[in-house]
């Protein structure tokens, strides 16, 4: 009886443990499906979205274009370039902690629409990367600043790369100019483009409450 017993208990412990087996087995199948469904639907999305081009950078530009401007928590403006989905909040100062989710405006320099030098640094290759692209800008190019109450468009006037020593691209000018710099990919040298200021406007009611499109 006692060896009966035994066998039984023995026969029960190995349904368990191929009853624990199949579960982890099955478990680990319809997470694999779903990564695979999962991957395909991206596939499907880029492949839509990038008709026509092959550009990872026009696909960051059509899915931010119907997304407002519009300035949220301690941010001063809105930067917008959208056709190298450049787009980024703008805070006071450049130190490392603002870089690292922000656009940073230079302390001291002019604010944005005024007669001055509006300077803005971001980061290009880590954290959020929101100067990415800055490189492919160019001359004619317009950058949009919406603030909390005006929208600002510049047109690009210059694009140049500098020694980290140039810091006379942040002079103040008569002109109402703006200024963007970021680092190359290898950081020895920065990417600054400028631009001046073509038009200015009061934001309407809707945009104060929604954003601007």
């Amino acid at each position: 009886m006692k060896k009966i017993k035994r066998l039984k208990i023995e026969a029960r412990a190995k349904e368990i443990v191929i009853l624990i087996i199949f579960i982890a087995v099955a478990s680990f199948a319809i997470i694999q499906v779903k990564n695979l469904l999962n991957q395909e639907k991206v596939k499907s999305l880029t492949e839509q979205i990038s008709v026509g081009s092959s550009s990872k950078d026009n696909i960051f530009a059509i899915l931010k274009e119907d997304v407002p401007l519009k300035v949220t928590g301690n941010a001063i403006a809105v930067l917008d370039i959208p056709t190298y989905g450049i787009r980024g909040q703008i805070v006071e100062g450049t130190d490392d902690e603002t870089l690292k989710n922000y656009i940073g405006k230079f302390i001291g320099c002019a604010e944005a629409g005024q007669i001055g030098n509006f300077s803005l640094a971001a980061h290009n290759n880590i954290y959020t990367e929101l100067f990415r692209n800055l490189h492919k800008v160019q001359i004619g190019d317009k950058v949009r600043i919406v603030t909390k109450t005006h929208e600002y468009v510049y047109t690009v006037t210059s694009t140049e790369t500098v020694d980290p020593s140039r810091t006379d691209v942040l002079d103040a000018s008569g002109k109402r100019e703006i200024t963007l710099i970021t680092c190359t990919q290898a950081a020895t040298k920065r990417i600054v483009v400028k631009g001046e200021l073509i038009s200015e406007r009061e934001l309407n009611e809707k945009e104060l409450e929604e954003g601007v499109k």
